[in-house]
């Protein structure tokens, strides 16, 4: 048995027999602090923070009872009675008190932990009780607290939509939040330690298994999906992302990560793949070949007949430019740079060039557009076709038509000398009127006769790339107003008005813009059968000048703008009203503008008439 003074510290007379320096010792302990005496536990001492717990009464000589306040009915005083009895220590923790601790007026609660020791007399009697009483009212706040913030950690985590989970350096689940059980369908402590692979799809564990083993070895960054199987008895496609945890100390812990739906994204991936497959089965059955670029301009897909028609391992190996180096060499720079310039453009192109197919070029026509998405440009798509028959038939015609031309000139020519013969022998004779008209009605159909053949050997030439330009500077009013008299003389119901304008200079070929000019005359006299007026105006910018003939006829649909300078191509009049004529000579026009650097373009409104506009680069005199 110990002791008086080993038991409490100190004997009760040696406490009755303390000097003022010990009262004031035990008054400032950090504790609370109080002495009881007898079975009646009457205080015999007590500190302020002691009488602070009690009211701030009055304690000395009088029993605990009548100040301590004991909200457990009771069970404090019972703890006191025990320790009596026993002479063992006994405890009471996180006591809390509500007092004004500050003195300021304030009530406040804090906890205190509480030892109660018996003290014995010199016979070894239990005289009394040591009450000793701790603030832990700052570890009770932190718990608190602590327990808060994991409150709100599970409420945030269980709200979330996404599946939370930590895993230890073994695997196994430690922690998964509400939406991975909401998945499941199975309580929280059935996905605990290895719990949760057994709702991994079976043929996808494997992968989780062998990517976790890999990743933890490493300790680096754990990525997969893999399909869960849900409560409902489908299956749910997740990605699954897990980041190292390390403890303060450094070490190792495991994971921590989250596994979020992608089932949608996994559909809409399979629903691609699907139309992939099905956009490649009908590529390669087409009797064209159909590629694709990326925005970089280089291929991304060729169909089958590509690699039927050149060599496959070249496209591969290409660096984009529609195969480029399969390409004739006398085409490839224009290919290269129409293509550049359409695509930079973002807009449709078509080109017709010879490439390489097993030891031969062949001629391909190549269409390409621009692949847009939700408005974002992706690349080009487009297809190709062998013209080489074509090129050889169109070849074999072109040569007809200039043979055959050439040869219908000679007695063109002839017969229109003839007329102009007869016409100077039978101008004065007004008794032969009827015949005077018949032979200037022949004379015009013999300069529209000719007119058409030499559209015809200008097409010819332009096909086979033999048109020539003999270009020169001059003042372009001149030929303007030459033209308008020209066609003036057999246009027997416009007036062809010519608005004065400055004299400006270009370098062309004096003959061909004249021939442009008689081209729109002629089109715009044409097509305007009611009207009897033809304006042409002359204006000009800081680098080109811009001629404009504008008649009050028949107009031209929108849709039809776009094709009113093809080749063969006419308008229609009223009621389907066909023109005569092969539809060449804006053709011819727009080839002859274009191979001098200038600009041809249509503004009109259906039955409202037309204005054709041509442009050329002004020319410019140097010192």
């Amino acid at each position: 048995m110990l002791s008086e003074t080993e038991e409490t510290g100190f004997s009760a007379g040696s406490f009755y027999q303390s000097d003022n320096q010990l009262r004031q010792a035990f008054m400032q302990a950090p504790g609370a602090l109080a002495i009881l005496r007898g079975p009646e536990s009457l205080c015999e001492f007590n500190n302020l923070l002691f009488q602070k717990i009690c009211g701030g009464r009055d304690l000395l000589n009088k029993p605990l009872r009548q100040a301590w306040h004991d909200p457990e009915g009771g069970e404090w005083f019972r703890m006191l009675e025990e320790v009596y009895k026993t002479g063992e220590t006994a405890h009471k923790y996180e006591y809390a008190v509500t007092a004004d601790w500050d003195s300021d007026g304030n009530l406040s609660e804090r906890f205190f932990d509480f030892a109660c020791s018996p003290y014995r007399s010199a016979g070894n009697d239990i005289d009394g009780l040591i009450l000793f009483g701790h603030d832990v009212t700052v570890k009770v706040q932190a718990r608190q607290q602590f327990a808060e913030q994991q409150l709100l950690f599970k409420d945030i985590t269980d709200a979330a939509a996404t599946a939370l989970w930590t895993v230890d350096t073994k695997g196994d689940i430690i922690f998964v939040n509400q939406t991975w059980i909401d998945w499941t369908g199975e309580p929280y402590d059935v996905h605990l330690g290895r719990g949760w692979i057994e709702f991994v799809v079976p043929l996808d564990r494997e992968q989780v298994i062998n990517n976790f083993r890999r990743d933890v070895n490493l300790k680096s960054q754990y990525q997969v999906d893999f399909r869960v199987l849900r409560k409902d008895g489908c299956t749910q496609w997740v990605a699954a992302t897990g980041k190292p945890r390390y403890l303060s100390n450094g070490e190792f812990a495991g994971y921590v990560g989250s596994c979020m739906d992608i089932t949608e994204r996994k559909k809409s991936e399979q629903m691609l793949r699907d139309s992939e497959e099905r956009f490649r089965n009908i590529a390669d059955s087409a009797p064209v070949l159909i590629w694709m670029t990326g925005v970089d301009k280089r291929t991304t897909f060729l169909n089958k007949n590509w690699t039927q028609f050149a060599n496959v391992a070249e496209l591969l190996s290409d660096n984009g430019h529609l195969q480029s180096s399969l390409m004739h060499p006398n085409d490839k720079e224009m290919v290269i740079t129409s293509y550049n310039q359409a695509f930079d453009n973002r807009e449709e192109f078509y080109l017709e060039y010879r490439m390489k197919s097993g030891e031969d070029f062949r001629w391909i026509g190549m269409k390409g557009v621009p692949r847009m998405n939700a408005g974002v440009f992706e690349g080009y798509i487009g297809s190709g076709m062998d013209i080489t028959d074509m090129k050889e038939h169109e070849q074999v015609k072109n040569d007809f038509i200039g043979m055959a031309s050439h040869e219908l000139k000679t007695p063109i020519t002839s017969i229109k000398a003839y007329i102009q013969l007869l016409l100077s022998i039978y101008k004065d004779r007004s008794e032969d009127e009827f015949l005077l008209k018949s032979l200037n009605t022949v004379n015009k159909q013999i300069n529209k006769l000719t007119r058409l053949i030499t559209d015809l050997l200008d097409v010819s030439k332009m096909e086979s790339g033999r048109l020539s330009l003999n270009c020169e500077p001059f003042v372009l009013n001149d030929v303007l107003k030459e033209t308008i008299e020209e066609v003036q003389h057999t246009a027997t119901h416009h007036d062809i008005v010519f608005t004065p304008a400055p004299s400006y200079t270009v370098n062309a070929d004096r003959d061909r813009i004249a021939q442009v000019m008689t081209n729109f005359l002629t089109n715009a006299i044409k097509y305007s059968p009611e009207s009897d007026r033809i304006d042409v105006k002359v204006s000009a910018t800081e680098h080109e000048v811009k001629i404009a003939v504008q008649d009050y006829g028949i107009g031209i649909n929108p849709e039809e703008q776009a094709k009113i300078f093809n080749r063969f191509y006419r308008v229609e009049g009223k009621n389907e009203q066909t023109f005569s004529g092969f539809g060449i000579g804006l053709y011819v026009a727009a080839e002859i503008i274009k191979r001098h650097s200038g600009h041809v373009w249509v503004q009109s409104e259906k039955s409202n008439g037309s204005a054709f506009y041509f442009s050329l680069p002004l020319y410019r005199y140097e010192a």
